[in-house]
C-alpha cells in the first residue's frame, strides 16, 4: 500500500472566468418587497390620488412615475457587473476492484440466472460462463465504466484491494507516462478487507473533490475494519458508495450448522440444551429436499476427531434455517470444583457438497459444583411458600436456602437449609447479599412491610436493587395481595422484566375457569420450561389435559419489556399486545430477573407428585444464578467476546473486577494470563474502560489455532478463567459465494446503489456530469449606474410623463 501522502497531492486545477450581474448595495429581499415597493407606490399615490382609480389616462401617468422612481431606486442599489476568476476542481470518482482469491472463481451461470449472464455479456463483451470474476470486473472497468465517467467529465481513481489496497496507474501512453498493465487484477489476495479499503482510499483522497465511490467485487468480506465503520465515514463525508456485485449470487449446494445458544456454565448434574440452526444452500439445485442427521457427540478431549453420541435428530433443513435443540445428559461422576465438557455437533455432507467446514461445530462448557445460595422471602405461609421452601431446603444438594416469612412473630424460628443459621432479620446491605446469596426469591410480600421497620424495608429494597445490578438473580412470584401490584413506583419495578398494567387489577380467574399455560416457543423451549427432552412431549406436558394440572388465578401484567423473553403465556386472555405473559425472564444489567404471574405451581404435584414442579423450580433457580456462577470467585469475571475466532482476527477479552466491598475496581490496568494449545503461557494487559469502574477490555494476538485458555490470577491463585477456540481462517476459498447483502448494507448506509454487474447503467445514471466544484480566486467590479445611458433612460421616462401631463391639462 502506498503512503497516504503520495496519494494526497491534488491534481492540477483548471481556471475559468465567470460573469454575473449584481446589485451591490441592495438590501434584503424582504425589505425591497415590504418597504421599498410600497414606499414607491405611496409616492405615486400622493402625486395622483384617487384619479388613478377613475381615470385610465392617469393610470398611464402613474405607471410612468412608478417606473421612473424604480429606476432611481435601481441606481441607489448600485448595479454592477462582476467578473470572477475561478478555480475549477473536477468531479472525481474512487473505484475499488476486489483482487482477492475468491475473484479467481468462474461461476456456472446456469438455470434462472441466464438473464443476468446475458446482461453481463452486454456490459463486458465477454461471456461470464468462461470468465473469472476478476476478468469480468476488469472488462467492465475498461469497456464501460471508465469511458462513461471520463465522457461525463469525471476523473476516476481506481484501486485494487484484498487485505490491503493499492492505486492503479492507468497512464495514457504518452511520452514519459507509463501505460496501464495488461491485467489489472491477479485475484491472489488471501483475504478481503473491504472496510479497510474504503477507509484508506477515503483518507488518501481527502483533499480531492470526490463525488462518489464504486466498488466492484463479490462482497465476501473476511476481515479488517467493520464495513459499518466505513459506511459511517463515507456517509459523514457525503460520498455515496455504489456497489456492483460480481458473480453468481445463488447459494452453493450444501448444509451448514450455526450455534444459536449454549450456556457458558452448567451445574454438575444438569442436562445441557444446545440450540442450533441447520441451513441448506442451493436447494433449487437438488432433486428433492434433503434429510439431515444431526448428531451431538461428547468428546474426551477438545481436539478429538469423534466422541460418544449423546443425542441425534433427523431434520429437513430449510433455506432460511431450521432451528433444533439437542440435549446432552448430565455428566457421569462429580465435578471437583470446576471441570469442562467438550462437544462436537456434526451433520453429514450432501452429495456433491464441497465446503465441509460448516458441517460441524466444536464448543466447550464449564461445569461447576458450586452451591447456589438462595434467599426466599414471602409475606405469609401460603401454599406456594410451603411447597417451594421444602424443595429449596431438601430437593437439590446444590441449592441452599434461608427463608424469611414476613408475617412470622419475632420469636418464630425462620427456616433454612441444614447447617445454615436461620435469619433473625433481613440483610440490609448490598455487601451482605453479595457475600451470602446468589438468588433472591420474592413471594407475595409488601415492599413497605417486608422488614420489621419501615427503615429496614427501604434498606433491603435498595440493597436488593444493587445486588441485581452486580450480577445477582431476582425471581418475583405474583400473589393475590401485593406482588407485583405494591412494587409499582419502587426501585424494584425497574428490575421487573414486565410492564405492570396501569389499571392495577388484582387478577383474573375463578374456580370455574381453569387454564393451562401456552409455551411461547414450543419448538425451542427455554431451559426453565424444558421439562422433557422430547419437544412434543414437553409441549403436551404444559398444554394438554393429560399433562400438568391447570391454573385458576394469575396476575395480568400489561406486556413484557423490550428485550425480555416470554416463556409461558395465557391461552385466551389477551390485550392489544397479544396474549398475557405468565412467565418472563430478563437481564438488568449484569443480573438476571424472572417474573411468574401465577401462585400455584404446587398444583403440579397432582398426578406427577413433585417431579415436574421440582424440575421447573430447579431450572428457574439455576438460570437466575448463572450470572453469579460464571467464575470461581464471584468478584471476578473474564469472558472472550466470542467462543471462536479466526487466526487472522484479534481476540477481544472483557473482564469485570470488584474489590472486597463489591465496588468496581479503579486500577487503570489488569494483568491476565493465557495459555496457547502448545502449553506456552503468555501475559496480556486489559485497560479500564472510561467511566465504568471494574470493567476492563483488551485484545490478544494469537498465532496458533486450537483451544486457548485465559484467566485472572491474583496472589498466585487463579480467580476465574475462560476458554476460546482459534481456527484456521476459511477466508477466500472456504465460501466463495458472493455476498450481495454486505455490499447492499454498505451502499444503503451511504445513499448509494447496489446492483449486479449487468445493471451497470443504473450506477452510471448516478453520475450525470456537471458536478465540478468552482472556487473564486479574485473578482473585478464594473459599476453600471454612472453611465449616460442610465441617466438618459430616467430623463426619458420623466419627460414622457411631463409631456402627457401637459396634454391632459394636469398641473
Amino acid at each position: 500500500m502506498m503512503p497516504l501522502l503520495a496519494q494526497a497531492v491534488p491534481p492540477e486545477l483548471a481556471e475559468g472566468l465567470a460573469s454575473r450581474f449584481e446589485l451591490l448595495d441592495a438590501p434584503a429581499t424582504w425589505i425591497i418587497v415590504l418597504v421599498v415597493l410600497p414606499l414607491v407606490a405611496g409616492l405615486v399615490w400622493l402625486a395622483y390620488g384617487r384619479r388613478l382609480v377613475t381615470d385610465p389616462g392617469t393610470r398611464v401617468l402613474g405607471g410612468l412615475r412608478f417606473v421612473a422612481l424604480l429606476l432611481l431606486v435601481f441606481v441607489l442599489f448600485r448595479p454592477a457587473r462582476v467578473e470572477e476568476r475561478q478555480e475549477v476542481r473536477p468531479a472525481e470518482v474512487v473505484i475499488l476492484l476486489d483482487d482477492s482469491a475468491s475473484m479467481a472463481r468462474t461461476d456456472a451461470w446456469a438455470g434462472e440466472n441466464g438473464g443476468e449472464r446475458e446482461a453481463q455479456l452486454g456490459v463486458t463483451g465477454i461471456d461470464p460462463r468462461g470468465s473469472t470474476r476478476a476478468e469480468l470486473a476488469e472488462a467492465a472497468l475498461r469497456e464501460k465504466l471508465l469511458p462513461a465517467l471520463e465522457e461525463r467529465g469525471y476523473e476516476p481513481h481506481p484501486y485494487t484491494f484484498a487485505d490491503g489496497w493499492t492505486p492503479i496507474d492507468l497512464g495514457d501512453g504518452a511520452a514519459g507516462q507509463p501505460t496501464a498493465p495488461a491485467s489489472l487484477l491477479e485475484a491472489r489476495g488471501v483475504a478481503t478487507h473491504l472496510g479497510d479499503a474504503v477507509l484508506g482510499t477515503l483518507a488518501a483522497n481527502a483533499t480531492r473533490h470526490v463525488t462518489g465511490m464504486v466498488v466492484l467485487g463479490d462482497g465476501r468480506n473476511t476481515g479488517g475494519a467493520p464495513v459499518v465503520d466505513a459506511s459511517r465515514r463515507a456517509s459523514a463525508a457525503g460520498i455515496p458508495v455504489h456497489a456492483l456485485v460480481i458473480g453468481d449470487t445463488r447459494d452453493e449446494v450444501g448444509l451448514s450448522l450455526e450455534l444459536v445458544d449454549v450456556p457458558e456454565t452448567i451445574m454438575e448434574d444438569d442436562e445441557l440444551a444446545v440450540r442450533l440452526r441447520l441451513s441448506v444452500q442451493g436447494l433449487d439445485e437438488l432433486d428433492e429436499q434433503p434429510r439431515a442427521d444431526v448428531r451431538l457427540e461428547e468428546l474426551a478431549a477438545p481436539d478429538d476427531a469423534s466422541g460418544r453420541i449423546v443425542d441425534e435428530r433427523e431434520e429437513r433443513p430449510e433455506p432460511g434455517g431450521t432451528r433444533l435443540t439437542l440435549v446432552a445428559p448430565r455428566s457421569e461422576g462429580s465435578a471437583s470444583g470446576e471441570a469442562r465438557r467438550h462437544f462436537l455437533v456434526r451433520v453429514p455432507p450432501l452429495p456433491g457438497e464441497v465446503q465441509l467446514d460448516d458441517n460441524e461445530l466444536r464448543f466447550s462448557v464449564r461445569v461447576t459444583s458450586q452451591t447456589i445460595r438462595v434467599l426466599y422471602v414471602d409475606g405469609y405461609p401460603r401454599w406456594e411458600y410451603r411447597f417451594l421452601k421444602e424443595f429449596l431446603k431438601r430437593g437439590d444438594a446444590n441449592i441452599s436456602v434461608r427463608c424469611y416469612l414476613g408475617s412470622a412473630s419475632p420469636d418464630f424460628p425462620q427456616e433454612a437449609s441444614q447447617d445454615l443459621t436461620p435469619l433473625t432479620s433481613l440483610p440490609t446491605t448490598r455487601e451482605e447479599l453479595l457475600d451470602d446469596y446468589d438468588v433472591v426469591l420474592l413471594g407475595d410480600v409488601n415492599p413497605r412491610r417486608i422488614g420489621r421497620t419501615e427503615a429496614e424495608s427501604e434498606a433491603f429494597i435498595d440493597a436488593l436493587f444493587a445486588f441485581v445490578e452486580a450480577g445477582g438473580g431476582l425471581g418475583m412470584q405474583a400473589g393475590e395481595l401485593d406482588n407485583p401490584r405494591s412494587y409499582a413506583g419502587t426501585p424494584l419495578e425497574t428490575l421487573l422484566p414486565v410492564k405492570l398494567d396501569p389499571a392495577g387489577r388484582a387478577g383474573f380467574g375463578s374456580a370455574e375457569t381453569p387454564y393451562r399455560p401456552v409455551l411461547e416457543n414450543p419448538s425451542r423451549p427455554h431451559p426453565i420450561v424444558r421439562l422433557i427432552p422430547d419437544i412434543e412431549a414437553n409441549r403436551r406436558m404444559f398444554e394438554d389435559e393429560d399433562g400438568l394440572a391447570p391454573f385458576y388465578w394469575f396476575y395480568p401484567v400489561e406486556r413484557a419489556k423490550a428485550g425480555a423473553d416470554v416463556l409461558l403465556s395465557h391461552p385466551f386472555e389477551e390485550n392489544r399486545y397479544g396474549r398475557r405473559p405468565l412467565l418472563v425472564t430478563g437481564h438488568h444489567p449484569a443480573g438476571r430477573t424472572l417474573f411468574l404471574a401465577v401462585d400455584s405451581t404446587w398444583r403440579w404435584n397432582w398426578r406427577f407428585r413433585d417431579t415436574w414442579r421440582q424440575r421447573f423450580w430447579k431450572g428457574a433457580v439455576r438460570w437466575l444464578a448463572l450470572g453469579r456462577l460464571k467464575s470461581g470467585d464471584r468478584r471476578f469475571t473474564i469472558e472472550p467476546g466470542r467462543t471462536s475466532y479466526g487466526l487472522d482476527e484479534r481476540v477481544t477479552i472483557g473482564a469485570r473486577v470488584l474489590d472486597e466491598d463489591w465496588n468496581g475496581s479503579t486500577d487503570p490496568e489488569l494483568e491476565v494470563r493465557w495459555e496457547d494449545p502448545g502449553g506456552t503461557q503468555h501475559q496480556a494487559t486489559l485497560n479500564l474502560e472510561e467511566q465504568r469502574p471494574g470493567s476492563y477490555q483488551g485484545a490478544l494476538e494469537v498465532e496458533r489455532p486450537g483451544h486457548h485458555r485465559v484467566w485472572i490470577e491474583l496472589d498466585g491463585v487463579e480467580r476465574t478463567g475462560a476458554t476460546f477456540e482459534v481456527t484456521l481462517p476459511s477466508r477466500e476459498s472456504s465460501d466463495p459465494t458472493p455476498d450481495p447483502e454486505a455490499l447492499a448494507e454498505l451502499a444503503g448506509a451511504t445513499g448509494g446503489l447496489s446492483v449486479s454487474l449487468g445493471q451497470l447503467d443504473e450506477v452510471l445514471a448516478r453520475f450525470p456530469g456537471g458536478e465540478e466544484r468552482r472556487e473564486p480566486l479574485s473578482a473585478r467590479f464594473e459599476d453600471l449606474w454612472d453611465r449616460w445611458l442610465t441617466l438618459l433612460l430616467i430623463l426619458g421616462v420623466l419627460s414622457v410623463e411631463w409631456i402627457l401631463r401637459k396634454r391632459m391639462d394636469l398641473p
